[in-house]
């Protein structure tokens, strides 16, 4: 059973939904059939380039400050040991190590994170799974969908990928942020795919 307010999966003998407080007579029983296969099945496309170059500012940041920092403090510690270790050499040694550990550390991240992302459209719900390090998993009624839009980029448009908005009255959490609404991000065909999830919420909605 799920909760027609929030979607949330409920127990046999819930009295109340655990994540809105819904009473069990908000609560509506889903069909076996509607369990069984999904009739879309979306996941996230995965663009390195544009995954290293949207964290361009930080890894120059990173690499400044990281440098200055820790490279100053080693280089007291050099000093005081009496080192044989150029005084430059800190400075150095961690400008590099942000300028290619941050871009490498988001990328690699980011990848698993899509690769673990999956968004399945049944007949009358979604269920979606996101994250990779932080797993977040939630199932939605369509009828608690109050609008879906589209969004391609411009890079978006130049791979043929867009995301798709759906928005709904419950409040949800993602990476620690709170947020009303799913967001269904680069995935392929997404003028075909946002004609589909329209159809079957105006369908789920009669």
């Amino acid at each position: 059973m799920f909760c027609q307010k929030c979607g949330q999966e409920l127990v046999d003998d819930a009295k109340f939904c655990a994540q809105c407080g819904t009473p069990i007579d908000g609560v509506a029983p889903v069909e076996e059939s509607e369990l069984d296969e999904p009739i879309v099945v979306l996941k996230p496309v995965f663009i390195p380039w544009v995954t290293i170059l949207s964290v361009l500012p930080l890894q120059i940041f990173f690499t400044i400050w990281g440098g200055g920092f820790f490279g100053g403090f080693s280089t007291v510690l050099i000093k005081g040991l009496k080192l044989p270790i150029p005084i430059w050499f800190p400075f150095v040694f961690f400008a590099c190590l942000a300028f290619f550990g941050i871009p490498l550390l988001i990328y690699n991240m980011k990848k698993k994170t899509y690769a673990k992302t999956e968004y399945r459209f049944f007949k009358k719900r979604l269920d979606y799974y996101e994250g990779f390090f932080t797993v977040e998993e939630k199932t939605v009624d369509y009828r608690n969908i109050t609008e879906v839009y589209l969004r391609k980029g411009i890079v978006q448009k130049k791979y043929g990928i867009g995301t798709i908005l759906l928005t709904t009255p419950s409040v949800t959490m993602s990476q620690n942020r709170a947020m009303s609404g799913i967001q269904v991000a680069d995935i392929k065909n997404p003028d075909e795919v946002y004609k589909q999830i329209k159809d079957l919420i105006y369908q789920a909605r009669k």
